[in-house]
């Protein structure tokens, strides 16, 4: 049998993810970060983006079109001005993915896998606002090797996604 590389299209991943994720973002910086993190949430099912209203002109940015690949037009996202509201109304568990003095390696993650779950990224410079980090359930880091001192907000949200639904 002949190996091909399949087109995305020509694969069905029949398996329902059990976990509801649901993404909060504290400003992103960029519209390419904003792009590739649409691509990971479209990517990974997950059920709503919450963007700060702050980014919502970042949608129109060329930059953001060419990263996201037109996944904006796939997946529910909505705009907030204060995450107090998100929160309220939010039913499930509340996580951060942010290094600090006692988050887990997000390989332990172990969460119920019927949980809702409320995924919370921070600023690229800034991270997480230590007010929204008193609110979190639970914070998560991605284990680092080299000599940096963080991997890029979408990259580690990719990571992120891919340790909740394995």
């Amino acid at each position: 049998m002949e190996k091909r590389q399949l087109k995305h299209h020509e694969i069905n991943y029949d398996a329902k993810p059990l976990t509801l994720v649901d993404i909060l973002l504290e400003r992103v910086n960029s519209p390419a970060n904003l792009g590739s993190i649409f691509r990971n949430a479209e990517a990974f099912g997950v059920r709503t983006l919450w963007i700060h209203s702050s980014n919502q002109s970042d949608l129109e940015s060329n930059r953001f079109k060419r990263t996201s690949r037109s996944t904006q037009q796939q997946i529910n996202f909505l705009f907030y001005n204060d995450y107090k509201t998100v929160f309220k109304n939010f039913k499930g568990t509340k996580v951060g993915l942010e290094i600090t003095s006692d988050s887990l390696d997000i390989n332990k993650w172990n969460g119920n896998k019927t949980d809702e779950v409320l995924l919370v990224l921070g600023n690229e410079s800034l991270g997480i606002s230590e007010t929204i980090l008193e609110d979190l359930d639970q914070v998560f880091h991605v284990n680092m090797f080299g000599n940096n001192s963080s991997l890029n907000v979408a990259q580690t949200l990719g990571i992120a996604l891919y340790e909740i639904r394995r």
